[in-house]
């Protein structure tokens, strides 16, 4: 008898944790909605508008880094030498640009035709991805970790999401096979 409660109570302390991280999930409805406010509020001009989604790149590793987290509050911008913004200029379209704020006055790379990117949100085995798609085909994919509206007293900061993703290296690994099969 006491052989069979500990495994009972390890499948109930799964099916526990799985529950609760089940409801901790987004969806890809909720991504879809968020983005969609991201937008409208860009084309209507309100202090707390903004159509940027940034990342501290200040030590240069936006491409590197397997979880990155993307912040969309106009005031938490600047806080940083330099960043990768993820500004939204259509339904489910950005552009991958690169800014500098530490130089006087602030700067921004020259975006290329690659940097222009479709975002599809897809839903697979219960988890979402954003997927990033260029003039190439799919350029990155990204788990959604989390999704967390940020409570803040400032005025500015009202629209303050943290949006934290892991990057998937499948396609990486799909590309770099189909390159040594081709030579």
């Amino acid at each position: 008898m006491k052989n069979m409660i500990l495994p009972l109570l390890l499948i109930l302390y799964l099916n526990i944790f799985g529950i609760i991280n089940a409801q901790n999930q987004i969806t890809p409805k909720e991504m879809q909605s968020v983005f969609k406010e991201t937008l409208a509020k860009s084309r209507n001009f309100v202090p707390e508008a903004t159509n940027i989604w940034s990342f501290d790149n200040s030590n240069n590793d936006y491409f590197k880094k397997d979880t990155i987290t993307l912040n969309s509050a106009r005031c938490g911008n600047g806080d940083y030498c330099s960043g990768i913004d993820w500004s939204f200029y259509e339904n489910e379209k950005i552009i991958l640009e690169k800014i500098i704020h530490c130089d006087e006055p602030p700067t921004k790379v020259a975006s290329k035709e690659e940097d222009f990117m479709d975002l599809k949100i897809k839903e697979q085995d219960g988890m979402t991805y954003l997927c990033l798609y260029n003039n190439n085909g799919i350029f990155e994919t990204f788990e959604v970790l989390s999704l967390k509206a940020n409570n803040t007293t400032d005025e500015e900061c009202t629209f303050d999401y943290t949006l934290k993703l892991l990057r998937t290296r499948e396609n990486k690994k799909k590309n770099e096979s189909t390159k040594k099969k081709k030579h």
